[in-house]
């Protein structure tokens, strides 16, 4: 999982000559096979532009030894996610396969190129899914492309381990029908029929007294999975104030633990944008005023000084250049010349490694459809 804290140890690792290699890989099929080969010619050109910046052989060599090791591991390419980023220094090698469709690309700079991971950030963050069962109540600790359970220590996890827990004569009694309600809050699930309602709620509120308290240690937004009668009812008596009011409108029972958090996603991710969304109306609330630019020239110089505070970049778009510090000038080409960087990957680094926000945007969900977008701290 790439998160920002992920990308700021990478640049704090960055070290002249740095090298980064962008690869679309493959899940299934074929073309898995010709992964391999693509990411040996990658590293052959990555080895070509070392040459051009007058690095030694012998370090060269050394650099390229670790990556080179992939292409003799069937089992690392039949493992593949959509895209893979590799960056290699002299002395330190790391590979990252991520859920992005990547354009082939290799840089060589004294920095990483790290706008291609920058979507990774916009939908960044863990949340929690509780799965609403008599026969096994699950709390999963959730990203976008990770799933894994915690253990519930003190409540029961079905509602048979908390009638052993919790028998009395009144519960003996609901149990074999003899007296309460048969209003089934876990209707579908089977057998649910012929448990007494009240037995379910205080089940559920031993369980909710346990989840409440590991999630108010991590602050995660919470997410129920189950049906609806059961998802009202662990409503009546929760008291975490990151409940969602969203749920996952299911039987849990026959999902597994991936495929409730894909269900889970889809209801979490908006919340995630949430603040992306804000600085976008923020940046049009702005306009004619100093604290915003879509001028690139204006966005760099302020990224280098600190001042941009969110930053709006279009994925898969390069602008080359460098910035004259002794003369606050940027200067454009055409084309990447020797000396010059991608000006929005630097925007970026700046941005983040300084404390701002960064969203990297398809280009027509950027704010107002600009090239770039960025607002300051202070005009």
């Amino acid at each position: 999982m790439v998160t920002q804290e992920t990308i700021l140890s990478l640049l704090e690792k960055a070290k002249n000559p740095s090298v980064s290699v962008y690869l679309p890989t493959h899940v299934k099929g074929e073309e898995v096979k010709q992964d391999p080969i693509r990411f040996k010619n990658l590293l052959n050109k990555a080895e070509q532009k070392l040459q051009e910046h007058e690095v030694s052989q012998e370090i060269i060599d050394s650099m390229l030894e670790e990556p080179r090791k992939l292409l003799d591991q069937p089992m690392f390419w039949q493992h593949a996610d959509k895209g893979l980023a590799v960056f290699i220094t002299n002395g330190d090698f790391e590979y990252y396969r991520v859920p992005l469709n990547f354009k082939e690309q290799v840089m060589v700079e004294d920095h990483f190129l790290i706008t291609p991971l920058l979507p990774m950030l916009t939908l960044d963050g863990t949340y929690c899914i509780l799965t609403l069962s008599q026969k096994k109540m699950r709390l999963l600790k959730c990203t976008r492309d990770s799933v894994e359970s915690i253990a519930l220590d003190e409540a029961p996890t079905s509602l048979e381990e908390f009638l052993q827990y919790d028998v009395n004569e009144k519960h003996l009694q609901h149990h074999s029908g003899q007296g309460g309600g048969n209003n089934a809050i876990f209707h579908g699930q089977g057998g649910a029929e012929e448990t007494n309602t009240e037995e379910l709620i205080n089940y559920l509120k031993r369980v909710e007294n346990e989840v409440t308290s590991i999630l108010k240690k991590r602050n995660d937004p919470l997410i129920l999975a189950g049906v609806e009668q059961a998802v009202a009812e662990y409503r009546k008596v929760n008291h975490y104030s990151r409940l969602m009011n969203e749920s996952v409108t299911a039987n849990p029972d026959p999902l597994s633990n991936e495929e409730i958090n894909k269900k889970g996603w889809k209801i979490i991710k908006s919340y995630f944008l949430k603040e992306m969304y804000n600085d976008i109306e923020r940046f049009g609330d702005l306009t004619g005023s100093d604290k915003q630019s879509d001028n690139l020239s204006q966005v760099v110089e302020a990224s280098y000084y600190g001042k941009v505070d969110a930053l709006f970049v279009p994925i898969g778009e390069q602008s080359w250049g460098w910035f004259d510090e002794d003369r606050d000038t940027v200067h454009h080409s055409a084309e990447q010349q020797n000396g010059e960087h991608d000006l929005i990957n630097m925007a970026a680094i700046k941005t983040l490694t300084q404390g701002g926000s960064v969203y990297a945007l398809e280009k027509n969900n950027m704010p107002q459809k600009k090239s770039i977008a960025a607002i300051f701290r202070y005009a």
